[in-house]
């Protein structure tokens, strides 16, 4: 497989994988948190769960902790 980012599709895949790690990153966020906590909690939860994602992006699946 190319893994020049110029191809449409592999962009596209790469796009999909990347939005599906970090919503699987806020989801588990989002469940770990319910309804303890302010808004401003789940907020900076998210910011540190999402900036985390983006920094393993592609090097291995995350998984709820």
């Amino acid at each position: 497989m190319n893994d020049d980012l110029k191809t449409p599709v592999n962009r596209d895949a790469k796009l999909d994988s990347f939005a599906a790690e970090l919503a699987l990153a806020a989801f588990c966020v989002v469940l770990r948190t319910r309804t303890q906590g302010t808004w401003l909690d789940l907020e900076l939860d998210l910011w540190r769960a999402l900036a985390d994602a983006v920094k393993t992006s592609g090097r291995e699946v995350s998984r709820c902790r």
